[in-house]
């Protein structure tokens, strides 16, 4: 088994931390505090619980359904916000509190580093790691670290078409842990036991300059006798791609009934780029295995490793009723009574890496064994370059004899999902749902379908309160709530996230959104 190596002097507290990710951290806290994810991490739709593909209109909507830069739910000529964040963490543990919670967040959006200190545990944490995130027969869970901010986002509204421009950065650590690494207890399938100790993870962000418009589709508007439109919405982007990695190891045990081996098979395949592939380099090509020093700075997290085109493209059928006539006279009355239904599609479009890559793939092996492997000693937090701990601990049979090794460019899918959406809005009380399925993998998404529930209520017109939830199989529950101040020149809005257990929310903040701050000029 490879041996560790470390000659890095520790870090004491947050000295040698750079400037840029204090400053994103404070923008992604105090401005805008949510693996599948969420169709938005804006403000508003995170307190509805992350859906927002009939309910976002502002010039969010041009990362969710560009139709609905449309439609106007006040009177403004412009709409203009800066440093709007937001960040989500699902830990394998809780928290002692919601301070350790964010400090713990910090710490595993930076490099991993060897000579930090970890939990140790012991049976009773491992106890508490099955029953919180696998319960009595999940095999394995995913687990995501992710933050998001808006550096800028503008939306002007013309007689005849919306437009709108943003810059956004978003990254996220996604982790997968199968359930053999914290139990002994194998699961039976069909006659077979299976003990699994594989795992993946993901790292990947991406730095994204969104333009888009909407209008009416006026082919269709005049085929519905009633006051409605049909809204179409386009928005490319340019998109610059930060460090990444993708790391998957298998090591599976199975056992036929009456068998007294088991069998192993072991995997590994990893690809990089950026610093990511400068830290793998030194890993496999050392006869013992380097582990990665931990002193980069996160500057080199963000640093543009490829560069890419993507697409985000949406429909809107908007419905009006009542006294609302904003279909009629979009400019002057805002729309507060109506029926839209929505559909979208988001992130169509790839990323080239360019930046020293490297696909690094190891011959698999099996072979029969009486015994198992033993459960991991420390907790894992899913920081970058942290899976280099778990081959330390189980990659065993990985040799230095690779069996290739590549330096060609490579690209990858942006995390593509088609959306759908509806929402019923009679003045002070909209109620929206969502339906999501992401159609490739990656750091910021799984595949799979994810539904999103949620109620917005005025008591006073100038005050949402907003309150939510997302359903989707093997996700972390969370109900949402939140809350604002909106006047005729500003918005002001927030929201949280607290994570559900057996019976009901917990006090734990899986996500937050604080002060997510909004302009209007006529």
């Amino acid at each position: 088994m490879k041996q560790l190596f470390s000659d890095k002097l520790s870090l004491q507290g947050l000295q040698g931390v750079k400037l840029f990710p204090v400053i994103l951290l404070f923008f992604s806290m105090g401005f805008s505090t949510a693996l599948k994810a969420q169709v938005s991490m804006s403000t508003e739709s995170m307190a509805l619980g992350g859906g927002g593909t009939a309910y976002l209109t502002g010039y969010e909507a041009l990362f969710a359904n560009p139709a609905n830069l449309f439609i106007s739910e006040k009177n403004y000529s412009i709409q203009a916000s800066f440093l709007q964040g937001a960040y989500y963490y699902d830990s394998i543990l809780p928290a002692e509190s919601n301070i350790d919670r964010l400090r713990n967040y910090y710490n595993r959006s930076t490099f991993f580093d060897a000579e930090d200190d970890r939990m140790v545990l012991d049976q009773n944490l491992r106890e508490q790691i099955v029953e919180r995130n696998f319960g009595e027969v999940r095999m394995s869970r995913v687990f995501t670290n992710q933050s998001e901010i808006y550096w800028f986002g503008l939306k002007w509204v013309r007689p005849k078409r919306s437009y709108a421009l943003s810059l956004r950065t978003r990254y996220a650590s996604q982790y997968e842990l199968a359930r053999g690494l914290y139990s002994n207890t194998a699961i039976e399938h069909d006659d077979t036991l299976i003990f699994d100790q594989s795992f993946q993870h993901r790292f990947e962000a991406l730095h994204e300059l969104s333009f888009g418009f909407a209008e009416s589709f006026t082919y269709l508007n005049g085929l519905i006798p009633r006051l409605s439109e049909f809204i179409i919405g386009v928005a490319p982007k340019v998109v610059l791609s930060g460090g990444y990695v993708s790391a998957d190891f298998t090591n599976r045990y199975t056992q036929n009934s009456g068998d007294e081996f088991w069998e192993r098979n072991v995997q590994y395949s990893q690809q990089t780029a950026g610093a990511f592939s400068q830290d793998a380099s030194l890993y496999f090509s050392a006869q013992n295995g380097v582990m990665p020093a931990g002193n980069r700075s996160f500057r080199e997290l963000m640093q543009t490793t490829g560069v890419g085109l993507g697409l985000d493209i949406g429909i809107t059928y908007l419905i009006t009723f009542g006294d609302d006539l904003s279909v009629l006279h979009r400019q002057d009355d805002p729309t507060d009574q109506s029926l839209r239904i929505s559909f979208s599609v988001t992130d169509l479009g790839a990323v080239y890496y360019y930046d020293d890559p490297v696909d690094i793939q190891i011959n698999p092996d099996t072979y029969e064994t009486r015994q198992t492997g033993g459960l991991l000693q420390t907790e894992y937090g899913g920081a970058p370059n942290e899976h280099y701990l778990l081959l330390e601990e189980y990659g065993d049979l990985l040799s230095s004899d690779i069996e290739s090794r590549s330096q060609d460019n490579f690209s990858t899918l942006l995390p593509t999902s088609i959306n759908a959406g509806a929402l019923f809005q009679y003045r002070r009380v909209k109620m929206m749902g969502d339906l999501s399925y992401s159609v490739s993998e990656s750091a910021l998404s799984s595949k799979g379908l994810t539904s999103y529930l949620g109620m917005e209520i005025r008591p006073i017109r100038a005050i949402p309160l907003r309150t939510g939830t997302r359903l989707g199989a093997g996700l972390p529950g969370f109900f949402s709530v939140g809350a604002g101040l909106e006047t005729k020149h500003f918005d002001l809005n927030a929201a949280i996230q607290l994570k559900s257990g057996s019976s009901g929310p917990t006090s734990e903040i899986l996500a937050a959104s604080l002060m997510g701050i909004k302009f209007y000029f006529q």
